[in-house]
């Protein structure tokens, strides 16, 4: 992959889906094999964790989708401290994530095709998601004929995520990228902030983020999420995910879920790897199917 700076990189393979124009008919009822994979595929990554296991899910996702792109954004717990450096590192995805940019009536109509797999990994791929759509916010201004630009319809898949904030798994959580020693540090930390809480001067990130998930303006884009978790989770808990999914589901979104009895955090693929990227797969297929639906009403 290219890297773009040190949290994205991007891998445009030789035979790459040439993107869908604005003209376009999104009607036509002969589509290239091609098209039948994501344009994009956008992987953000969980907090602080490694290329070497980062690099197994880039693996895959060529495996299955051998003509699509891959953009993938790092969470590193850095961004969780220091904001503003995330603000620094994503630009040059925005920039890549402009390439995909269509009209915002486009983008909402249920005959549209899907042309972004977005999968989500933990809370800091959470966190991430939400970085990107406030720069997208900036960023996306409108095309020559006035309309609205916003990111295409995707289909979504959610890795050991959402969760609330938790003190406990927070420290968790933390840790995994950062040396024991700092234990005391952390928990002093989570201290200060559980008291801004109690006060009511802000919420928790992870509550807001979570919520943002289930915005109606999502609604309209997303055509399928499916959520992956496991039962063993030590920093999510299995029923706030659950919980989540029920909601979203209540909300108006297509909901699927996935849950590996004693899958760990964000180790789900080495639970059952065959089961969990046939259900990756299934997911973007059952997204295409649906606009097939949509063509034929």
């Amino acid at each position: 992959m290219e890297h773009l700076s040190s949290s994205v990189s991007y891998y445009c393979p030789k035979d790459a889906i040439p993107l869908t124009t604005q003209s376009e008919n999104d009607n036509a009822t002969t589509i290239d094999h091609q098209r039948r994979h994501p344009e994009l595929i956008l992987v953000l990554s969980w907090m602080g964790a490694r290329d070497v296991h980062i690099a197994k899910y880039i693996a895959q996702h060529r495996a299955l989708f051998p003509s699509s792109r891959i953009l993938l954004i790092r969470s590193p717990a850095s961004h969780v401290f220091w904001p503003s450096l995330a603000r620094r590192h994503i630009p040059p995805a925005i920039r890549i994530l402009r390439q995909f940019t269509e009209p915002e009536a486009k983008a909402t109509n249920s005959s549209s095709r899907p042309r972004v797999l977005l999968h989500i990994l933990s809370n800091g791929g959470v966190s991430t998601a939400a970085r990107i759509r406030e720069l997208l916010r900036k960023e996306l201004g409108s095309d020559s004929a006035g309309n609205k630009l916003v990111i295409p319809r995707y289909a979504l898949c959610l890795d050991s995520c959402p969760g609330n904030f938790v003190w406990k798994s927070t420290h968790k959580a933390l840790l995994q990228s950062l040396p024991r020693w700092t234990s005391p540090l952390v928990h002093f930390v989570i201290a200060v902030a559980w008291l801004i809480y109690k006060l009511r001067l802000t919420r928790p990130a992870q509550n807001l983020n979570a919520e943002a998930l289930r915005r109606g303006s999502l609604l309209p884009r997303e055509t399928q999420r499916t959520y992956l978790y496991g039962t063993a989770d030590a920093i999510i808990d299995w029923r706030q995910v659950e919980h989540h999914a029920k909601r979203a589901e209540e909300s108006g979104f297509k909901v699927r879920k996935e849950r590996f009895e004693g899958g760990e955090h964000v180790s789900l693929v080495r639970k059952e790897s065959q089961r969990y990227w046939q259900v990756v797969k299934e997911t973007w297929h059952e997204a295409e199917l649906e606009a097939e639906k949509s063509d034929q009403a």
